[in-house]
C-alpha cells in the first residue's frame, strides 16, 4: 500500500493544475460604448470600455499596485483611423492583507480618443474589440470579451446616453499638470516626493495619496505622511523596488487628495511628472500625519483579533484532538489501529519511532496545507479550508484509493510484507508506511471543520507567516497526539491483545470502513459532476481492479499488463478533471431556498428572521448536522413557529460569491450557520457542530 500511497499523492500534487476555480456567471458586465451614433470624417470622438462591476469586487488601474493586471482594450479599425491612449480615471485602494492595489468598484469607464480619416468612406462602419480585465475580491478571475459596436460614418452625432458615461470618466480623470514643480529622492530608508502648485494654496487637504505610474516606484502598501502649507505639499513615503538603490529617472504619477476652500468640497486628481533627485521646497517631515491627512495605505495597525496567539494556539490543539473523533477521521484511525495491532510484538523503541513518524507526517502535511492557503492568500485566490475536495480529481483519486485499499484488507493482493513479517527486518518500510498514513490523515481530515478549530485557522489565516504555520504545528500535534501517546506509554500498549490468527479477521473487518469511505466519495462526486462523474469514477475502480488482478500474473507479460491497468486507472481519472461541474440548486419543492445575499435582505425587509446553511456535499459535519439537528421536528416546528426564511448555500463546487461570505464571516471553510433577526441586523454566527438547543434559542433570540 505504501507505493498506491505514493501514486496517490502525486496525483494530489497535480490536482491544482486542473481544480476549476472559474466562475459560472460574469462579474463584470462589459460593453463597448462611443459618445457618438455618426462619425463625420475627419473627427475625434471617443469609444470606450464600460464595467459594471458585481458588489464588493474590483477591476485595475494601470499600474494595479502590488497585484492585479490592469485591463485592457483592443480596436479593430479600418485603415487610417487613429486611436490614442486609454484615459484612465483615478484610482481607489484596495487592500488585501499585507498587499495594496488600485483600481476601481461599482463602476468605471474607460474612454480611448478616435479620429477618423479625412477620407473615411460613409455608411456603416461595425467596430470589433476585444477586452480582457481581472477582478478581484478575496479571489482573482480572469475575464474577456469580444465586443461590437455600429457607428455611421456622415453628419456627426451625438450619443447621449454614451456621452454621458464618457463625460463622467473624463471628469474623473486626472488634470494633467506639465509645468508643476515636483521632485522625487532618496533611497531603501524612504523617498521624499515634494510638490509646489498654487492650486494648492488656500486649501485644505485631506485623504492625500501618491499613485505612481509604475508599479516598484514605492511600497503599495506603506502609509503616506504628509505635510501641507500653502501652495507646498510633502510626502513622505517607502520606497519600492525600483527606487531602493536611488531614484535614477523621472516618475510620471497621479495625486489624488480631497480639498475644502472656504465651504466648498471637492474631490481632485492631479497627473504630474516629478523629476528625480530633485527638491522643490524645503518642508520639513512630519512627525505624523497632518490632521486630517493620511495616505490609504495597507501598512495600517491590524485589525483587533477576537482571540489571541495562545489562544489561537489552545484551540487548534484541541481541534486537532477531536478531528480524531470525526466520521471522515475513522477509515484512517481503522489503519492506525491496525498498525499498532501488528506491532504489538515489537520492540518498544520501534514502537516509539513509528509514532514519531507518523506524527511527523501529520505535522508536515498540516505545515504544506497552511503554507498552500498562505500562498492562494496573497496570490488572491481563495484559502479555504477543505478546499481540496472541491476539485473532482481528488475525490475520485481518493475513493479509488479507498477501495484499493480495502481490497488489500480482504487480502485480494499483497504489496509489501505480510503480517506474520511484520516487524522482521522491514523497518523502513513499516516507517514510511507510518508517514504516508499521517499525511493521508491529514488530507482525509481537512474537510471536517471540528469544533474550535474555525476560530484558530481564520486567526492563521489573518498573521504573518511564522504565526500561521505555528498554529497549523498545533493542529498537527494535537492529530498525532492519541496515536504518539499511545506509542509510548508501555502500559497503554499492553492493554492490545497478543498478536495470533485473530489479527488477519480484524483486519478483513476494517476494509468494510474503507469501501464506505469509498461510497461516499461517489456521491460526493456525484454531487460535483453529475452521472458523467459517477460512469468515469467506475471505470477507474474496473481499471484498478484489473491492474490488481494483473498483479498476479508475474513475468514481463504481467509487468506490461499492470502498467496498462495503472494507465487506465490514470486516465479514467484524469476526464474527471475535464468534466464540467453540475449546477447545484435547491429543490423547488424544498422548504429550503436557494441562497443570494439579495434573497436574505428580501426576506429581513418582509419581518423574517432568517437561517442560512452554507453546505458542501464533501463537508461530513455539514451531513451529521442535516441529518441530525436541522432534521429535529423541535428545531422544525421552531422554525414555523418563527416564519423563518431558510437558505442553502451549496460550496461543493467552487463558487467566488460564497466564497466571499465565508470569509467576510470570518469562516475558514464550510459549515458555517448565519441566523439573522428580522428586518435588519448582522447575523449571529452559530458554531459548526449543531445541537437543537443551539438552534432553538439562536432563533428565539433574533426574534426577540
Amino acid at each position: 500500500m505504501t507505493r498506491l500511497l505514493a501514486l496517490f499523492l502525486m496525483l494530489v500534487a497535480s490536482a491544482p493544475a486542473v481544480a476549476q476555480f472559474g466562475s459560472t456567471e460574469p462579474m463584470v458586465d462589459a460593453a463597448l460604448v462611443s459618445d457618438r451614433t455618426s462619425v463625420a470624417p475627419g473627427d475625434t470622438f471617443h469609444l470606450a470600455l464600460h464595467q459594471q462591476i458585481t458588489p464588493g469586487w474590483h477591476t485595475y488601474w494601470r499600474n494595479p499596485g502590488d497585484s492585479g493586471e490592469p485591463t485592457r482594450l483592443e480596436l479593430s479599425l479600418p485603415d487610417g483611423w487613429r486611436t490614442g491612449e486609454m484615459i484612465w480615471p483615478a484610482p481607489h485602494s484596495y487592500d488585501l492583507g499585507p498587499l495594496t492595489n488600485y483600481g476601481y468598484s461599482a463602476e468605471v469607464t474607460l474612454p480611448v480618443p478616435v479620429t477618423a480619416p479625412d477620407n473615411a468612406a460613409e455608411g456603416p462602419l461595425t467596430i470589433n474589440a476585444f477586452a480582457t480585465w481581472l477582478v478581484c475580491e478575496d479571489i482573482c478571475i480572469p475575464e474577456e470579451a469580444e465586443l461590437t459596436l455600429t457607428l455611421d460614418v456622415g453628419a456627426s452625432t451625438v450619443d447621449r446616453a454614451g456621452q454621458a458615461l464618457i463625460n463622467q470618466a473624463l471628469e474623473q480623470a486626472p488634470d494633467r499638470a506639465p509645468d508643476m514643480r515636483a521632485g522625487l529622492e532618496g533611497d531603501s530608508d524612504g523617498l521624499v516626493l515634494t510638490l509646489s502648485d498654487p492650486r494648492f494654496d488656500g486649501a485644505s487637504l485631506s485623504d492625500v495619496t501618491f499613485y505612481p505610474h509604475d508599479s516598484g516606484v514605492i511600497d503599495h502598501a506603506a502609509d503616506q505622511s504628509v505635510t501641507h502649507e500653502g501652495e507646498n505639499l510633502r510626502l513622505d513615503v517607502a520606497a519600492g523596488y525600483l527606487s531602493r538603490n536611488g531614484v535614477d529617472q523621472a516618475r510620471t504619477g497621479v495625486l489624488v487628495y480631497t480639498a475644502r476652500r472656504g465651504n466648498e468640497w471637492s474631490e481632485e486628481a492631479v497627473e504630474f511628472t516629478a523629476r528625480e533627485g530633485l527638491r522643490v521646497n524645503e518642508l520639513a517631515a512630519s512627525s505624523s500625519s497632518v490632521a486630517g491627512v493620511s495616505g490609504q495605505g495597507a501598512l495600517r495597525a491590524p485589525e483587533p483579533q477576537s482571540i489571541g496567539f495562545l489562544q489561537a494556539a489552545g484551540l487548534a490543539l484541541l481541534g486537532g484532538l477531536i478531528l480524531n473523533l470525526m466520521p471522515c477521521v475513522f477509515p484512517v484511525l481503522s489503519m492506525k489501529a491496525l498498525t499498532l495491532v501488528e506491532k504489538r510484538g515489537a520492540e518498544r523503541g520501534e514502537a516509539r519511532a513509528l509514532g514519531l513518524v507518523f506524527a511527523a507526517g501529520v505535522v508536515g502535511t498540516f505545515l504544506v496545507l497552511g503554507g498552500l492557503l498562505l500562498v492562494l492568500r496573497v496570490a488572491g485566490l481563495p484559502a479555504l479550508w477543505g478546499m481540496q475536495l472541491q476539485a473532482p480529481l481528488v475525490v475520485a483519486g481518493l475513493a479509488t484509493l479507498m477501495f484499493l485499499i480495502g481490497l488489500n484488507f480482504l487480502g485480494v493482493f499483497e504489496i509489501g510484507t505480510s503480517l506474520q513479517s511484520v516487524g522482521s527486518g522491514v523497518k523502513d518500510s513499516g516507517r514510511r508506511g507510518a508517514f504516508l498514513t499521517g499525511v493521508l490523515a491529514v488530507f482525509v481530515a481537512a474537510p471536517c471543520l471540528a469544533p474550535f478549530m474555525t476560530g484558530a485557522l481564520a486567526f492563521a489565516l489573518t498573521q504573518p507567516a511564522l504565526a500561521s504555520l505555528t498554529i497549523f504545528v498545533f493542529l498537527g500535534v494535537g492529530l498525532a497526539f492519541p496515536f504518539v501517546l499511545v506509542s509510548f506509554v508501555p502500559g497503554l500498549l499492553n492493554l492490545l491483545p497478543r498478536p495470533g490468527a485473530w489479527m488477519t479477521r480484524f483486519r478483513e473487518i476494517l476494509a468494510f470502513p474503507m469501501f464506505a469511505t469509498a461510497i461516499w466519495l461517489v456521491w460526493v462526486l456525484s454531487a460535483q459532476l453529475g452521472s458523467d462523474g459517477v460512469l468515469w469514477l467506475m471505470l477507474a475502480l474496473l481499471a484498478s481492479s484489473f491492474t490488481v488482478w494483473a498483479l498476479r500474473l508475474g513475468g514481463p507479460m504481467g509487468r506490461i499488463t499492470v502498467l496498462a491497468g495503472v494507465l487506465l486507472t490514470l486516465g479514467a481519472l484524469s476526464v474527471t478533471a475535464r468534466l464540467e461541474p453540475v449546477i447545484r440548486t435547491v429543490s423547488g419543492q424544498s422548504e429550503w431556498a436557494q441562497w443570494s445575499e439579495s434573497a436574505v435582505a428580501e426576506a429581513q425587509a418582509a419581518g423574517r428572521p432568517v437561517f442560512v446553511d452554507f453546505t458542501a456535499a464533501w463537508c461530513v459535519s455539514c451531513q451529521v448536522n442535516k441529518l441530525g439537528t436541522l432534521s429535529d421536528s423541535r428545531v422544525r416546528d421552531v422554525f414555523a413557529q418563527q416564519d423563518v426564511a431558510l437558505f442553502r448555500a451549496d460550496f461543493t463546487n467552487r463558487d467566488p460569491v460564497i466564497a466571499d461570505a465565508l470569509a467576510r464571516h470570518g469562516a475558514a471553510g464550510v459549515p458555517l450557520y448565519l441566523v439573522y433577526p428580522p428586518e435588519s441586523g448582522d447575523p449571529e454566527v452559530l458554531p459548526p457542530l449543531l445541537t437543537s438547543g443551539i438552534v432553538i434559542r439562536a432563533v428565539n433570540d433574533a426574534v426577540n
